[in-house]
């Protein structure tokens, strides 16, 4: 079901940009990052120690060269913290309440998926989705005009139950905004596409000239039928095991709108420790720009090679 959304009054033209988050993983590491080396670290210390004295000559049992070694490996601990200070004031890095403190910056804030119970504790959204929305509120900023990225922020910032979010832009000055729930296969509840579409009832919230629509995303269940090759000696059960909780973490990372699930990714996935080739029934699984994935079923055999 789809939910039309006001247009803006129009009073100046301004185009819609394809905004794509940058993949923080494949930033180099940061300069700042010592690659430490106890033995360098020692070296040093003996070295400044001769200084002193001359005569120093370090040896295993002296209680000096000791008391050295103690010195070397402290240094490097705080080093390592120093390193672990550095990263956890940036984006790639920070985790838990570090990342929170960073989010404040943008005004964004970790959401609560669940409440706490008497029995369960409250579940709070996870690092990466939080450092996902971290990455699109600029997009919301005045100055930077509203770009897909943010409307995928400004939807994304409304509920939890929202997943994944994806903003097509079409001809004419349409927009479809496409929803994706966290729950179950993500199919999104008409209570949730009206919330979102009515805010975009604000003047502030639609681009200029945009004419914005909000949907549930298409779920696309699909199977998945695997056959493991592997020589005798592993536990079959455990290779078993290994594999579905790899391709599951595969499949959930490809549960977006609009993402593709490559055979070969699965393929790869499956292949681990003891397995000497992966054979997968199918290909690649493509939802198309308003449709999600989901691994409904997988099921894995285990044949012997040379048997």
């Amino acid at each position: 079901m789809a939910w039309p959304a006001r247009p803006c009054r129009p009073s100046r033209a301004m185009a819609l940009t394809s905004s794509v988050a940058l993949d923080l993983s494949k930033l180099p590491p940061p300069a700042f990052v010592e690659t430490l080396d106890y033995e360098a670290i020692l070296s040093a210390l003996i070295a400044a120690a001769r200084e002193e004295w001359p005569d120093f000559t370090p040896r295993e049992s002296d209680p000096a060269t000791k008391i050295l070694q103690v010195f070397a490996y402290r240094e490097m601990l705080l080093r390592q913290r120093l390193n672990d200070v550095g990263r956890s004031i940036m984006l790639a890095f920070g985790r838990d309440s570090d990342l929170d403190h960073l989010a404040a910056f943008y005004g964004v804030e970790r959401q609560l998926i669940r409440a706490a119970t008497d029995s369960e504790p409250a579940i709070w959204e996870d690092d990466d989705s939080l450092r996902a929305r971290i990455q699109l509120a600029p997009e919301q900023l005045p100055y930077a005009g509203l770009t897909g990225a943010g409307y995928r922020s400004r939807v994304r910032r409304l509920t939890p139950a929202i997943k994944d979010v994806a903003s097509i832009k079409r001809d004419g000055g349409q927009i479809d905004i496409v929803l994706l729930a966290r729950d179950g296969d993500g199919t999104v509840s008409p209570d949730i596409v009206h919330l979102v579409t009515q805010s975009f009832q604000d003047d502030d919230a639609v681009q200029l000239t945009d004419i914005v629509t909000v949907r549930a995303a298409d779920i696309l269940p699909y199977d998945v039928a695997l056959t493991l090759w592997v020589r005798p000696g592993p536990d079959q059960s455990l290779l078993r095991a290994a594999a579905q909780q790899a391709v599951r973490g595969y499949a959930a990372l490809r549960h977006r709108v609009g993402a593709v699930v490559f055979a070969q990714m699965i393929s790869s996935a499956a292949s681990v420790g003891g397995v000497e080739h992966v054979t997968i029934a199918g290909g690649d699984i493509d939802p198309g720009p308003y449709g999600a994935p989901w691994l409904r079923d997988l099921s894995i055999a285990i044949e012997t090679v040379g048997a």
